[in-house]
């Protein structure tokens, strides 16, 4: 039984093992990352590792601008684009929408006795004085040897989590106590159809209880109902914060290809809808 699996995974001490090894990656890219900064580069490239390091700005901007959900709404793209918070509705609303929604995605909850499970705080006391005065080529060599242990820790606990999900719910099980713990199904809110909000309350509703989905705007724009200039002029930066990545150069250039082969479907679709605009 997965149940079992998830038992022996605790008690075998590797779910502690999985923290601890978590922990220390995070303290290595911390550290790492502070050796970078003091160079001043905002990507660096160990080639001999096989690492690289990138500082990233991620901005955060207001997504509840009026003037953006006005100039979505007058291209009709406005249901299409926003994805509708169940606790932002008021009671009225989420009953008058129940037909309208479709259950999110279940997943399993492990919740440890007190004291069980979580790294070492001793141990990682002691770890980060040993990688103190080490040299960067010591603490890459580090990093990479404990990311290894820690995302094969991490694929075998999600693996055997989702099948024990799976055979909860196939159960009708939604909690079960273990002896290092407990168990719980998780469900997250329900999917609505924006387009049934909308028909219901208009703009409005999707403003004040919706999300905007940025991808699902840049998917208009290659269609080409708005330019992404005209968005980006609507949305005001509230926030920038700087992100450390840490990967391998394989994880990068993945990464890479995957943002070029989304950019080249963007393309694609903005082709065929010039052509179809034409017609």
């Amino acid at each position: 039984m997965s149940i079992e699996k998830i038992i022996q995974f605790v008690q075998s001490s590797h779910y502690e093992q999985m923290n601890s090894t978590g922990a220390k990656v995070k303290l290595l890219r911390q550290a790492i990352g502070e050796y970078q900064s003091s160079l001043g580069l905002q990507r660096l490239e160990w080639t001999e590792h096989g690492v690289v390091g990138k500082f990233i700005a991620n901005k955060q901007y207001d997504m509840k601008n009026p003037q953006l959900f006005d100039l979505l709404e007058n291209h009709g793209v406005l249901s299409k684009v926003v994805r509708i918070k169940l606790k932002q509705l008021n009671e009225t609303e989420k009953l008058l929408l129940q037909e309208f929604c479709t259950a999110g995605n279940t997943y399993l909850r492990f919740t440890p006795i007190r004291g069980i499970g979580g790294h070492n705080e001793e141990e990682l006391i002691l770890y980060r004085k040993y990688v103190t005065n080490k040299n960067i080529n010591h603490l890459l060599d580090q990093w990479k040897h404990y990311k290894r242990i820690y995302s094969s820790f991490v694929e075998h606990w999600e693996s055997i989590r989702n099948l024990a999900c799976k055979e909860m719910l196939s159960t009708n099980q939604h909690k079960v106590t273990l002896p290092a713990g407990k168990l719980s199904i998780v469900i997250p809110d329900p999917n609505i159809d924006t387009d049934a909000a909308y028909k219901m309350g208009g703009g409005k509703l999707l403003q004040r209880s919706g999300k905007i989905n940025m991808e699902q705007v840049r998917l208009y724009v290659a269609k080409g109902y708005f330019s992404l200039s005209k968005v980006y002029e609507l949305l005001h930066v509230q926030n920038i914060q700087t992100k450390y990545l840490l990967l391998t150069l394989t994880s990068e250039r993945n990464m890479m290809e995957g943002l070029v082969q989304q950019n080249n479907r963007y393309s694609w679709i903005n082709i065929q809808s010039e052509a179809a605009w034409k017609e």
